[in-house]
């Protein structure tokens, strides 16, 4: 009796470490292994954790700073929770926008991780290949050369039909001399005509700008309301004192009831503008990148260069990948303010 407890014991216990093995799993995916270089394609790492046989924490996933061979676009990460014949499980899963760097086979390695109880658990290398660019379309081959034979006889061809072609355009010459001799005094007559007319006409345009000036029957000019404009360097912009970013930004969100792709580009669009009219070191014709570098030279703020960078990031996620940033808009929208005002002169 005593052997056949310690046994039962020996199963028991080997059937609790099994389950618990078997709360706590990671897995890496992506959604396709094979892209074209300059395209982009998502990875996603899940961390599964069963919530039974005491187990009450969660764990979350550590964020990953970079991956060899690849540049990540924008992240996101998410977590849920289900419960099944009393039994729970949560799962967490983190998602990174990654563009190759180079063409050519890549391997995303494997990343580890530590369960509650210190135990390591790996996901496995993921092999990605990488297409190279388009190439330039095969030039067509080279026609046979024709034999000495046809090229006499094309080139017989060939002098008739210059000669016809050449006798036809001599005969229309001749044909249409009169009419374009007839013409063209008859237009001289007109214009010596007309000319004393012109000069008299010409007499009213006695002020600059009256050609632009519309004038009403009691003699007062009509214009156009107009917009106050500064000048910077080689480029023209409209006035910061014009422009009320925050009152941009709430029109927009009166527009836009979900804060989607199309919603950020617009947004974006609106921080740009903002920043060159309250910064003379900002241009129309910087990119994205030339911006935000320009902005984090001028800084002396770190708070104002991390929003910066956070903001860059936020907008290549939206132009690369065409998905709305992870993190909230009233987030970001802070960042923007937070950097409006820090290049304001």
């Amino acid at each position: 009796m005593p052997r056949i407890r310690c046994l039962l014991l020996l199963l028991l216990l080997s059937l609790s470490t099994a389950l618990h093995a078997q709360s706590f799993s990671v897995s890496a995916e992506v959604d396709r292994n094979q892209i074209g270089f300059g395209e982009s394609l998502s990875l996603v790492i899940t961390v599964s954790q069963s919530l039974n046989a005491g187990v009450n924490h969660r764990i979350s996933i550590p964020a990953v700073s970079s991956i060899p061979g690849f540049d990540i676009a924008g992240t996101r990460s998410g977590q849920s929770t289900s419960f099944v014949n009393g039994v729970g499980q949560t799962q967490s899963q983190i998602l990174y926008e990654l563009v190759p760097q180079n063409a050519g086979k890549i391997t995303i390695p494997a990343f580890s991780f530590k369960d509650p109880e210190g135990n390591m658990h790996s996901t496995k290398p993921i092999e990605v290949e990488v297409l190279p660019a388009a190439e330039e379309p095969e030039k067509p081959e080279k026609p046979a050369e024709p034999s000495p034979a046809r090229e006499s006889r094309g080139d017989a061809t060939n002098s008739l039909f210059s000669a016809l072609l050449f006798l036809g355009f001599l005969l229309a010459g001749l044909v249409a001399l009169p009419f374009i001799m007839s013409a063209f005094f008859s237009r001289n007559a007109v214009s010596s005509a007309e000319r004393p007319n012109e000069t008299t006409a010409a007499g009213f345009n006695t002020g600059p700008g009256m050609g632009q000036a519309a004038r009403d029957s009691g003699g007062r000019s009509q214009t156009e309301d107009a917009v106050v404009l500064e000048r910077t360097g080689d480029s023209v912009k409209p006035a910061a004192a014009k422009i009320n970013f925050a009152d941009a930004v709430a029109k927009l969100k009166r527009e836009f009831h979900d804060a989607d792709s199309a919603f950020y580009r617009r947004y974006f669009e609106l921080f740009r503008g903002a920043a060159l009219c309250r910064s003379s070191i900002l241009t129309e014709n910087m990119t994205a990148d030339e911006l935000f570098r320009k902005i984090n030279e001028t800084v002396v703020s770190d708070g104002v260069k991390a929003a910066s960078h956070r903001l860059a990031a936020d907008l290549e996620l939206v132009m690369y990948a065409n998905r709305p940033p992870a993190r909230a808009f009233s987030v970001i929208d802070a960042d923007a303010n937070e950097i409006i005002r820090a290049i304001t002169e």
